[in-house]
């Protein structure tokens, strides 16, 4: 998997679908399952699920980046008994280095009797997370900002031709005397958008902040 690195993070990559793999190591057993979240509660609430689908495991280790790769308040990470440092760090250091953001990571180990050593330990925990992150499939996703528009009707299909050009997401809109139109839009299209609504209709259509 390759990581989008941007330095203001504008676009970054989201999971699709939920995905799990198992990794056997010295006859310890890491099930490692990742999950896309929208919040630290989320991912709370995949730890349990791990909890009831594989019951009686050693270790239930965990990291999240539940927001926004640089969202540090959205981190989340847990040893789960490992010795500290071990387990957790690891995992959310893979997590950041390839700039994936709104996703879940649980490794569920069974411990198969033989001691890993903390060198052991950090080398398992990031390579579960590494095969995990591989076998899933990431889509990108844009930040987007909140924008208004308001325009008259002779100007309705210039603006939703360039709204839809710039993938704008439409949030609401009030069709009175004029439409005015609430959006979302990609934080590094917003610039280039208000230009083109400003030329397209001699200036009589602007683009602000919400």
């Amino acid at each position: 998997m390759k990581a989008l690195v941007y330095s203001a993070v504008q676009h970054y990559l989201i999971p699709k679908t939920a995905v799990f793999v198992e990794l056997e190591i010295k006859q310890s057993r890491f099930i490692t399952s990742l999950k896309p979240v929208a919040s630290l509660a989320e991912h709370q609430a995949h730890i349990t699920e791990c909890q009831q689908r594989w019951p009686g495991a050693s270790h239930y280790c965990s990291a999240a980046v539940a927001g926004a790769p640089n969202a540090s308040q959205q981190y989340a990470m847990s040893d789960d008994g490992e010795p500290s440092g071990t387990a957790g760090r690891p995992m959310l250091n893979v997590l950041l280095k390839q700039e994936v953001g709104e996703l879940s990571v649980v490794v569920t180990r069974y411990f198969g009797g033989i001691k890993l050593g903390t060198g052991g330990l950090q080398r398992a925990y990031s390579q579960a997370t590494v095969d995990v992150l591989q076998a899933a499939e990431f889509i990108e996703k844009k930040v987007r900002k909140a924008a208004y528009i308001h325009y008259d009707y002779a100007d309705q299909k210039i603006v939703s031709h360039w709204l839809a050009q710039y993938d704008a997401v439409t949030q609401h809109q009030d069709f009175a005397a004029a439409i005015e139109h609430d959006l979302a839009v990609a934080e590094s299209d917003f610039e280039d958008l208000a230009e083109a609504l400003k030329n397209a209709t001699q200036g009589r259509v602007e683009l602000k902040e919400s």
